[in-house]
């Protein structure tokens, strides 16, 4: 009888093992198609839960590979197995090979619409439809029954207004697009409200910088800087002072330009490229996107990427009453100079 007991308690620990067993062979099978930069010293859990228990550490600045980017948790390489850290302190997390589809956690839109006539659309929740002019452009997520959606802000639920309300334009493919095609478009929403303080000065600082980014070109291989380009952030350089974001809200010179550089930003998220430098606000984010998809710029921040399509392109900007989209084309082949 004794051995019987035995027997039973090994049979039952063969059991319960063997789906550990598999999910272990399964990790160890698996490819890491990412990889990011720990943004500060943290812990590596076992699970994505706090309450699991700490099977290491990792010192800011170390390249991880990452299988997959949750909203809280990511998955990544650690110790020749796999762990857990918090998605907010993992940074830069993007693709090994470019070319093999979009960054983690991106919604991919199909095209951009100019708005034909003035209309609005009211988010679940709000008291006051938005207004959209006609002639703002506008990146679409989905067309569904007669309608157009697109994301607002960091709502969960995306807005829409009718579909015979816009000219749509389809993005191409970069490995389809000819000379002048467009490869991407991304909208951001800024408010118009006078009665704020600073905001009139935000709004210039935002049209100045989408002014000066508009007909840049990148070569293939070469690396874009929107310091470079954009910088210094001011007042001799053209900016004046207008809310910004430093762990809090307060006036500095060139305030709003974060949020035409998070505009592109979420450009580069979704076609080839090697962002090469990004920072965030802070783990918290912005009003105007969900945490994790803004890029800050300053002094000692950047946004750099390099193009790695095989051909030129062009950056530019539309900004009308509080609508502002970055494009992303396949630019006009140019002669060289002699």
């Amino acid at each position: 009888m004794r051995g019987a007991y035995v027997w039973l308690a090994v049979l039952l620990c063969v059991l319960l093992a063997a789906p550990g067993m598999a999910q272990g062979e399964a990790q160890e099978a698996e490819t890491a198609e990412f990889y990011g930069y720990i943004g500060k010293d943290m812990a590596v859990r076992k699970w994505g839960d706090e309450d699991s228990y700490r099977i290491g550490s990792l010192e800011e600045g170390t390249v991880v590979d990452v299988y997959h980017k949750g909203r809280t948790w990511t998955r990544i390489a650690f110790e020749g197995g796999q762990g857990y850290v918090l998605t907010k302190f993992v940074e830069r997390v993007q693709r090994k090979d470019p070319f093999a589809g979009a960054m983690p956690g991106v919604s991919e839109h199909t095209a951009v619409g100019l708005v034909l006539q003035d209309t609005s659309f009211k988010p679940e929740g709000y008291r006051y439809a938005i207004q959209v002019k006609a002639g703002s452009w506008l990146s679409i997520e989905q067309l569904k029954d007669g309608r157009a959606y697109f994301p607002y802000r960091r709502e969960e639920e995306n807005a829409s207004i009718r579909e015979d309300r816009l000219k749509l334009f389809d993005f191409v493919p970069w490995d389809e697009a000819q000379p002048g095609d467009l490869l991407y478009a991304f909208t951001t929403f800024y408010t118009t409200a006078a009665s704020k303080e600073g905001n009139t000065e935000r709004m210039y600082n935002i049209r100045l910088a989408s002014e000066r980014l508009t007909s840049i070109r990148v070569a293939p291989g070469e690396c874009f800087s929107f310091n470079a380009i954009c910088g210094p952030y001011t007042k001799e350089n053209g900016y004046r002072k207008a809310p910004i974001l430093s762990g809090e809200s307060e006036m500095g010179y060139g305030g709003g330009v974060c949020q035409v550089c998070s505009t592109l930003y979420n450009i580069v998220l979704r076609v080839p490229a090697v962002i090469e430098e990004m920072n965030w606000h802070s783990q918290g984010g912005v009003s105007y996107l969900p945490a994790g998809f803004d890029a800050t710029v300053g002094t000692n921040s950047d946004l750099v990427f390099r193009n790695v399509l095989p051909y030129d392109i062009r950056i530019e900007f539309e900004n009308l009453s509080g609508v502002m989209t970055a494009f992303m084309f396949r630019d006009y082949e140019h002669e060289q100079e002699p």
